[in-house]
């Protein structure tokens, strides 16, 4: 038999369709390949790239990936897998969730321990799945683009879509009829001590949504929609992740901030549950 970190992505061929020409993938002794001949070999770090010739995104390299897991692990976004796990309670063991870029994986990974379920974690970004899979585990993890979601129709129970962009025609190819989209936006609060700290050097200082939660309701009905607030202490290892991996960040020379004055983070965000 295969190695657990092959073989747990050859049980997963039967869900797969080929990135290239939409065929079904089948499972084969180390890879996963469709009748026309492309072939996916499944890495030897224990991830399956089904986008292999994506070119790197800038800013989302290894140093940015590592910085949001340590902050991840600290806990400090605990309060969003709590109420992402809390809205799927009633989900059955055989469901099977897409995290729809899942960056490091650590929501993936938060959810597959509570919930036992399959857990598909995909981003367009190698260093973020790479990342994701260190240490091995159960959770299945593809470097995939949103744009092209390499899932045959109608076999997730969940999509999983987490401070990310979205793609609803996808979501709703892939989704089961009557399977949900969990989505997870920025309210306010959200960082609101970081955007304080970098002032003049964003283009705006104020907090604005862009109109995600209404351009998501054009396209599905909204269930349910809860927010999760917490500001938590931050170490002074931590201030320096913690600008390093948000998009806040983005654009900000991080040498001009005063991170020791970063002595607490606020996490504030809204979880929407929606259904085509």
């Amino acid at each position: 038999m295969a190695r657990p970190g092959i073989q747990k992505h050859l049980a997963i061929a039967p869900l797969l369709q080929c990135p290239i020409c939409g065929h079904a993938l089948h499972a084969r002794e180390a890879s996963v390949a469709c009748e026309n001949g492309h072939d996916f070999a499944i890495s030897a770090k224990g991830f399956l790239n089904l986008c292999p010739q994506q070119a790197p995104h800038k800013g989302y390299d290894e140093a940015f990936f590592s910085s949001r897991q340590s902050v991840m692990e600290h806990g400090y976004y605990n309060v969003v897998s709590e109420g992402i796990i809390d809205a799927l309670r009633e989900l059955p063991r055989n469901a099977v969730i897409l995290d729809a870029g899942c960056g490091e994986g650590s929501y993936a990974k938060a959810l597959c321990a509570a919930m036992g379920c399959t857990v598909i974690g995909f981003d367009i970004a190698r260093e973020g799945i790479r990342c994701a899979a260190r240490g091995g585990g159960p959770v299945r993890w593809l470097v995939a683009d949103l744009a092209h979601i390499p899932v045959r129709p109608a076999q997730a129970d969940v999509i999983l879509n987490v401070f990310t962009p979205a793609n609803y025609a996808e979501f709703q190819r892939v989704l089961k009829p009557g399977g949900m989209l969990v989505k997870v936006i920025p309210a306010p609060q959200h960082m609101h001590e970081l955007r304080e700290l970098a002032g003049s050097q964003l283009r705006k200082t104020e907090f604005t949504d862009h109109g995600v939660a209404e351009h998501l309701e054009r396209h599905m009905r909204i269930v349910q929609r809860t927010r999760v607030t917490r500001t938590s202490p931050v170490t002074p290892e931590d201030a320096v992740d913690l600008a390093r991996m948000s998009p806040v960040s983005f654009g900000v020379n991080l040498d001009t901030l005063d991170l020791a004055a970063l002595s607490h983070i606020t996490v504030d965000a809204e979880i929407i549950c929606a259904t085509f």
